[in-house]
């Protein structure tokens, strides 16, 4: 009698929890995918920038590339407005390796592609530790809700050899955003 009487009880539990659990969910999607044209010679790493969401490298061809996306809501939140991508190359750049011997900026210049607002700029300096010259390619990219830091770097006299790659790559942002 018992066991009928806790089997019932069991049983008409299970039937009413499966009656409110019938409820239908919809699935959201939130945030964005981006992707960008690497050169084939680099692969995806970690260790470069822990401020970074995406790194590349390659060992044989001594170059990295790491990435840094800035929501421009998040900056409103801490009361930073930029007016557009030059406004924010230049808040960057004004402190970017500032104390770095023998470091020279190139003058920036500006870009559209696909409705992403470029500015990119050259930078070197000399690097005490490796005691030789830095090539820094510095991209700032815009979009209707980002600002992205697109950073490569190499030695000064490898920069020859990636230069063109390293503009390409910092130019081929494209931001997805999810319906």
């Amino acid at each position: 009698m018992i066991k009928n009487f806790l089997f019932a009880a069991t049983f008409f539990q299970i039937i009413i929890t499966s009656a409110f659990a019938q409820t239908s969910f919809n699935t959201v999607k939130t945030g964005h995918t981006v992707s960008f044209s690497v050169p084939e010679y680099m692969s995806r790493t970690t260790g470069i920038n822990d401020a970074s969401f995406l790194q590349f490298k390659s060992l044989p061809k001594d170059v990295y590339t790491f990435m840094v996306e800035d929501s421009k809501v998040e900056l409103d939140i801490v009361e930073m407005k930029f007016t557009s991508v030059m406004d924010f190359y230049e808040y960057f750049i004004k402190d970017f390796l500032i104390s770095e011997k023998k470091r020279k900026v190139s003058a920036p210049v500006s870009s559209t592609k696909d409705g992403v607002n470029y500015v990119q700029s050259e930078l070197t300096y000399f690097d005490k530790e490796a005691k030789s010259d830095i090539y820094y390619n510095v991209t700032i990219a815009e979009t209707e809700g980002y600002f992205y830091q697109i950073l490569s770097f190499t030695s000064e006299e490898n920069s020859i050899n990636v230069k063109a790659d390293l503009t390409a790559l910092g130019s081929s942002l494209k931001e997805v955003n999810c319906p």
